[in-house]
């Protein structure tokens, strides 16, 4: 029977450390909607388990992704979240910096033209596109998107996901650590104690969680009324859930503040109405089950994360018959730290 990671797993920093560089620099990660790079000069920028990093759409109709660390001092070239930028300058001492990442201008740095003879120049990270969603990669990756997330994006071919509008953001912050959360998602063994509102419309006896490659995993149930879900439930490693509805969906990303400190950032999407703007009633009932359900997750992870933190749980066992998918999730975490180590 398998056995949880160790709770030190959970609360140490130095664990969260290897984490950053074994996991979040060595995947393929859902960064934002393309629909808020689509025009010249707008930009996301945002942390990815401490890397500040931001994709802009240049002049030339490209997505270009960077570190936002300016190599002079560390300054920001854009500002956190959202906006436009005409060109790239350091918010700090103003030195310029073409699309393609190359310095352009050290402003008023000096009079000696070999100051600067490394021509310091921004970090580039990879960014890849697959349907209506940016990617990211901090490190060096294996293989390109496309081939990555085949598997994933096989589960969702049935689904008109390029036709769904973006239409509301949620940024809830959880005291625990990202792996509490991402366990308690993983699993649906609580769901008739934590969530009674979810329980009533689905079918228990019918619940699972599959793992159909070692990439992702799904959640499958019937409706309460017998019927099959029309919707789907999937989870791609390290932290993107997807979740879809008859009449929407929420993109759900487990994002890692620090080691005892996650936000959890849902993208609401709405299939087009009449005249293609999408009906606002389904968007408020949308957000409004998905804030009960998360409510009651959030109340849960940050009481797990106090016992894990507390000195008194070390480890536990599996279910085989629930908790497949938790096995297999914290496989991939264990497996990652080992290589990197």
């Amino acid at each position: 029977m398998a056995t949880t990671l160790p709770a030190s797993a959970y609360r140490d920093p130095v664990v969260y450390e290897h984490e950053r560089r074994a996991v979040w620099r060595d995947e393929w990660l859902l960064f934002c909607p393309a629909a808020h790079v689509a025009e010249r000069g707008r930009y996301v920028a945002a942390d990815v388990a401490g890397y500040a990093v931001f994709v802009a759409m240049g002049p030339d109709g490209e997505l270009h992704g960077f570190h936002n660390v300016c190599p002079h001092r560390a300054g920001v070239i854009v500002w956190p979240g959202e906006g436009t930028a005409g060109n790239l300058v350091c918010r700090y001492h103003g030195w310029a910096f073409g699309w393609d990442g190359a310095l352009r201008s050290p402003r008023d740095f000096g009079d000696d033209p070999g100051l600067c003879a490394d021509d310091p120049a921004l970090r580039r990270i990879h960014i890849a596109r697959w349907r209506s969603f940016v990617f990211v990669h901090l490190g060096e990756p294996s293989t390109p998107l496309a081939e990555a997330i085949e598997p994933f994006a096989a589960a969702c071919e049935r689904f008109d996901l390029d036709h769904y509008v973006p239409v509301h953001r949620m940024v809830r912050d959880l005291r625990c650590n990202w792996k509490t959360y991402a366990d308690n998602y993983l699993e649906g063994y609580h769901v008739p104690l934590l969530h009674p509102s979810l329980n009533r419309t689905l079918d228990m006896s019918t619940y699972r969680v599959d793992v159909p490659h070692p990439s992702f995993c799904a959640h499958l149930a019937n409706t309460a009324a017998g019927s099959p879900s029309g919707g789907a439930w999937l989870f791609r490693f390290p932290n993107l859930a997807l979740n879809v509805y008859a009449d929407g969906m929420n993109v759900e990303r487990i994002m890692p503040v620090g080691h005892d400190h996650t936000q959890v950032v849902y993208d609401y999407f709405a299939k087009p109405g009449e005249g293609s703007s999408p009906d606002p009633f389904d968007i408020e009932e949308m957000v409004k089950m998905s804030n009960v359900v998360l409510d009651e997750d959030q109340a849960i992870c940050e009481a797990v994360q106090h016992n894990l933190d507390a000195g008194v749980y070390e480890t536990g066992r599996l279910s085989p018959r629930h908790e497949g998918a938790l096995a297999w999730f914290q496989s991939r975490i264990t497996d990652a730290l080992t290589t990197w180590a």
